[in-house]
């Protein structure tokens, strides 16, 4: 029973027994009206007012019901009205955050909020990526509203779910519920909606994986394998194809590998290496360059010339390859 049929009955209840209560004082008692009903209502709220007119022994009895029905329905009214009060809190909240989620653009949908969604949605975040959480469990819910997501409370394998944490507008998904079989049907009914969609998937099992990738997976990711990190930096920086981790001292340090295509209006055009100083302006390393043939020359001399609209691949840090693709890219 939801909680507005429960503050109805309630009302109707106890507007009821006012009613009754005050035609039955009316024929026991033979007072008026306006008496009856004064007589009803200080016995409904438990003033402690003396009684307006002696009453008889069945008039007592009457009132000892009235006290009884009265206080108890009083008590059960409140309450349904709290409740609907509460309903209508939460509704009014859900459908601002709906508001400002129709107002996102080029937002990412993490479907999903258990141990490795949050980790995934805190790295997310902490790259300023607008994200919008979709989860069914309701202490997930609450979990996710608490941390300041933005929430869509649903099945992440529904289509209208999906376009209501904004599909038609996302730059990706990520799709990070527990069950590799519920994975591979979020995969699917947002791949149908968005045929461009950047997706990125959890595979909890090997065997998952050319399942998801036949669905419409871009890529893959093992969180135990991986990491949350992994699977967030590929959710909002598709362009960065490769990663690697090197192991330093037992902590991980993840490097990124790009292609960029040198601008003509590129201040490191037409120089060598050397003479560009790549590595000491960003901090990246050149991997390999494409010759005036088209040939790839991987560790290339730093003689080799930087050709304009030909293709470098550099390796570092993320913020040392995204330093070095501007620098030849501008």
């Amino acid at each position: 029973m939801t909680p507005p049929v429960r503050l109805r009955i309630g009302l109707v209840s106890l507007a009821a027994l006012i009613v009754l209560g005050t035609a039955a004082y009316v024929l026991v008692e033979g007072v008026g009206w306006f008496d009856a009903f004064y007589m009803v209502m200080v016995t409904i709220s438990t003033v402690g007012f003396r009684e307006v007119f002696e009453l008889s022994r069945v008039g007592q009895v009457l009132t000892i019901g009235i006290m009884v029905g009265g206080v108890g329905l009083a008590f059960y009214t409140a309450g349904a009205a709290l409740e609907q009060l509460v309903a209508y809190s939460v509704t009014r909240q859900r459908t601002r955050v709906q508001t400002m989620i129709d107002r996102l653009q080029n937002h990412v949908i993490l479907c999903g909020f258990g141990r490795v969604g949050r980790r995934v949605w805190e790295a997310l975040r902490s790259r300023d990526v607008d994200v919008v959480v979709v989860e069914t469990d309701p202490a997930r819910v609450e979990q996710a509203t608490q941390a300041g997501a933005f929430v869509v409370a649903g099945d992440a394998t529904h289509n209208d779910v999906l376009r209501q944490a904004g599909i038609d507008r996302a730059r990706a998904l990520v799709a990070c519920v527990r069950l590799d079989a519920d994975n591979l049907v979020i995969v699917l009914s947002a791949r149908a909606l968005r045929p461009d969609l950047h997706i990125v998937s959890r595979a909890s099992e090997a065997e998952s994986e050319p399942k998801l990738r036949l669905a419409g997976a871009d890529r893959i990711v093992a969180p135990q394998v991986v990491g949350a990190e992994r699977l967030a930096a590929m959710t909002v920086e598709p362009e960065l194809t490769e990663f690697f981790d090197v192991f330093v001292r037992g902590r991980a340090i993840e490097f990124a590998v790009e292609e960029v295509v040198v601008s003509p209006n590129s201040p490191m055009a037409g120089k060598t290496i050397r003479e560009s100083g790549i590595r000491e302006k960003s901090g990246a390393l050149i991997l390999a360059v494409e010759d005036r043939n088209g040939r790839l020359l991987t560790a290339p001399s730093p003689e080799q010339a930087i050709e304009p609209g030909r293709m470098v691949i550099v390796v570092g840090s993320r913020g040392e390859v995204e330093e070095a693709a501007r620098l030849l890219a501008d």
